[in-house]
Parts: C-alpha cells; structure tokens; sequence
C-alpha cells in the first residue's frame, strides 16, 4: 500500500504528464470554464479527484501558475480590471443563460413528445378512418340488399 507521500508524488507526475500532453496537442480551450480551467474535466483526466487540485500544494501551485501563464497567452481571457460589480454580474448573467439554455431544452424536450405523440395520433386516426369507410360500406350493403357481407 502506498503512502501519502507516494501518492502525492505520482498525482504530481500525472498532472505534469497531462500538462505536457495539453501542450503538445494545443486544446487548452476545451478546459476552459469561465476565466480559469475545469478542475473536474482536469482531474478526471489525470485519473484522480479534484481535491488534489485544491489540496496538493505543489499541484495547485502548478496549476496556478499553467493558468497565469495561458493568461498571459492571451488562451485564458483576463479579468482586465473589471470590478467585482462586473464581475457578479458576469455571474448572474452566466447563471440567467443558463436557466434559459435548460429552459430551452425542456422546452425542446417537450416538443419532442408532443409531435411523437401527434404522429402517433394521426396514424390511429388514419387506421379508424380506414374501418369506419369499411364498415359504412358493409352497412350500405346490409341497407340495399338486407343481407350479410362476409368479409
């Protein structure tokens, strides 16, 4: 079994080996959540959880510093002095979209139900319309002739 520090040392490892495989592949901007990356995506990928993201000291720091750096890349979009006035209202209107965009698919979801079951519901009714002309035409028949049509 393998100790605290041993864990901690090849938790270090898979991050740096992530790191370097995020840099050999270029695809940072699909870690990005808001202004920094995605711990859960980051963790899940590194095969640990997002606590040592947080409680690792030197894999926070790495990380903070990856983050500092793709920043001053111009991959992260910066803060660029805006007041934490603006920046809760980022939030509230990140939050907001994201009611809307689960309104919409509820909403989508919906929709999809309801033309199923119209299409449903236009297929019985072909089907019923179909017996009843046959039935009016055996009733017909019966009225004309008074006898029984076998069908």
């Amino acid at each position: 079994m393998a100790s605290g520090q041993q864990i901690a040392a090849a938790n270090i490892k898979k991050f740096k080996d992530w790191i370097e495989e995020r840099k050999a592949a270029g695809d940072w901007k699909d870690y990005l959540r808001g202004r920094q990356l995605n711990r859960t995506d980051i963790a899940k990928e590194c095969g640990f959880a997002t606590s040592v993201l947080r409680q690792n000291p030197t894999v926070k720091g790495d990380l903070e510093a990856l983050e500092k750096e793709l920043a001053d890349s111009g991959i992260i979009p910066s803060p660029c002095g805006e007041s934490s006035s603006q920046a809760t209202s980022t939030s509230s209107e990140r939050a907001t979209d994201d009611r809307i965009i689960l309104i919409n698919d509820k909403a989508q979801k919906r929709i999809k139900a309801l033309e199923e079951k119209n299409a449903a519901l236009s297929a019985e009714l072909m089907e019923l319309r179909a017996k009843l002309k046959r039935y009016e035409m055996i009733e017909k028949h019966l009225t004309e002739t008074g006898r029984m049509v076998r069908p």
